[in-house]
């Protein structure tokens, strides 16, 4: 992992756990696209890895695996057995999951050394599944350690997050994610610099092979007012109706300029109150007609 504005978070990390203050239940909180997932992992290959203490006190003293041990080449060929990964995609983290968990936790280390599970998205659990964890989090095990993700940590009960030593995760310098972008090759479109403070987004984005559609949506914000023809910005939604969010991302910008040349503040609040109403139909309302709530909100702003 190479993410430069992790650096911070992994000294703070390696601080902790040569002081052994290291918690056995860390939480990484902070929005889409920082590298929560890609810390998490590092974290775990780390504290799975037999020279982890060599590691620590090495010239960069951060806590990352050494890469040539046994534990690092059962990591690298992706069936390390003391490492459980829990993943779901678009639906909810279930009790018999966590239990799973628990289970995993409570058998001896095939390595005989640390055992890590690793929960991404975690604010996904069910209340039962919630429930079912803080067993684990309450009656930790020696060498046991447990790893979360969330981009909602307001969807998490209060029960979770006080039981764990929590990390904002976020990119804090914007020119560390600028030349790290750089690297990609990725052109320089003038929304790159709204999307600074998430770029593991716009690497999906590029290698989804969608950096061309996310311009089209940027182009018809910017001219909004003034188009009349939107095939092609309902057939990109069509297709991919998550990109809905950044087509109305763009659309606040540009309401935001508009404020700041002299719109009133009135016509403002209604644009955006318009924009959300939007947003809220695509996401809500199965067989929304699209292209005619297209054009019933390019008439509502033209109209502010």
């Amino acid at each position: 992992m190479a993410l430069p504005w992790l650096h911070d978070t992994q000294a703070r990390l390696a601080q902790s756990f040569r002081a052994n203050r290291f918690h056995h239940a860390q939480l990484f909180c902070g929005p889409v696209g920082v590298g929560k997932f890609a810390l998490s992992d590092e974290l775990a290959n780390a504290l799975l890895c037999q020279n982890v203490n060599e590691q620590i006190t090495s010239d960069n003293g951060l806590l990352k695996p050494c890469g040539h041990c046994k534990s690092c080449s059962l990591t690298l060929a992706g069936n390390h057995p003391d490492k459980r990964l829990t993943q779901v995609d678009g639906q909810s983290i279930g009790v018999d999951d966590i239990r799973g968990i628990s289970d995993f936790m409570n058998h001896s280390a095939a390595q005989n050394g640390n055992k890590v599970a690793i929960i991404e998205n975690c604010e996904k659990m069910t209340v039962a599944a919630a429930n079912a964890l803080l067993k684990t989090l309450e009656e930790p095990t020696n060498s046991r350690f447990l790893i979360l993700t969330t981009s909602q940590q307001a969807q998490l009960p209060a029960t979770i997050l006080s039981r764990c030593a929590k990390s904002e995760v976020k990119v804090t310098n914007t020119a560390l994610a600028e030349q790290w972008l750089q690297t990609l090759e990725i052109p320089h479109y003038n929304w790159l610099t709204l999307f600074y403070n998430q770029p593991l987004q716009i690497k999906k984005w590029q290698e989804q092979e969608q950096l061309n559609n996310i311009d089209t949506l940027y182009k018809f914000a910017t001219d909004f007012k003034q188009s009349h023809n939107f095939n092609a910005l309902v057939d990109i939604i069509n297709k991919q109706p998550e990109l809905v969010r950044i087509f109305t991302l763009f659309l606040s910008e540009q309401l935001k300029q508009q404020l700041l040349q002299g719109m009133s503040f009135d016509s403002y609040q209604n644009a955006q109150h318009a924009l959300a109403e939007f947003l809220q139909n695509n996401i809500q309302v199965l067989g929304l007609n699209l292209p005619l709530a297209v054009s019933r909100l390019a008439y509502t702003l033209r109209n502010q």
